[in-house]
């Protein structure tokens, strides 16, 4: 008589082989989410992070289709990773070029795989902080102060490099810098 053959013997084994599932791949999961269908997960975040933007925020700020369940990710453990960008500060809702800079973000990568360069910082709010690298290539982050559409966050970056882009941009006049008087106020105060 083999040894499974007895109901008890199978259940047994039906439940050491669900265990082994569960807990031998926890490190890299796939979550089903009635919404989006299958979406990717892990508690430890590859670097860079590629995933698919499915949700846009605001200009500085997107959703991934990954699941975060690390320790770092705080009240955000266990839904899609969001991302601030890195480097920037786009206008806030109701203030000018707010909306500019949404559609911007969104028609260059939602529903696009993008790439996360990342440290593996979050911020209080539980967004990973990175820089967007979309399919071409280009620094998405870099892409929207080039344009006027964001500044150079110097309360949180000495990166040079952006802030000489938000001085380009200045110079010619381009998106939050067309206007006259002191547009700088206006956007982010």
């Amino acid at each position: 008589m083999h040894l499974l053959n007895t109901p008890a013997l199978r259940k047994i084994a039906y439940y050491l082989f669900i265990l082994t599932l569960t807990f031998g791949s926890a490190s890299f999961q796939i979550i089903p989410n009635q919404k989006k269908g299958l979406i990717q997960g892990s508690a430890e975040l590859p670097n860079p992070l590629r995933a698919e933007v499915i949700g846009i925020q605001d200009g500085d700020t997107i959703e991934l289709k990954y699941i975060y369940s690390g320790r770092k990710a705080g009240r955000r453990a266990g839904k899609p990773v969001r991302i601030r960008l890195l480097h920037i500060n786009c206008p806030e809702r109701g203030r000018p070029f707010y909306q500019s800079a949404k559609q911007y973000t969104s028609q260059k990568c939602f529903r696009q795989t993008v790439r996360i360069r990342h440290t593996g910082e979050f911020d209080k709010y539980g967004r990973l902080l990175g820089e967007v690298i979309l399919s071409n290539g280009q620094n998405l982050n870099k892409e929207l102060v080039k344009r006027g559409l964001a500044v150079h966050f110097k309360k949180y970056s000495r990166n040079t490099e952006y802030a000489n882009l938000e001085v380009q941009a200045k110079k010619k006049k381009l998106g939050i810098w067309s206007q006259s008087g002191s547009v700088f106020g206006q956007v982010f105060n």
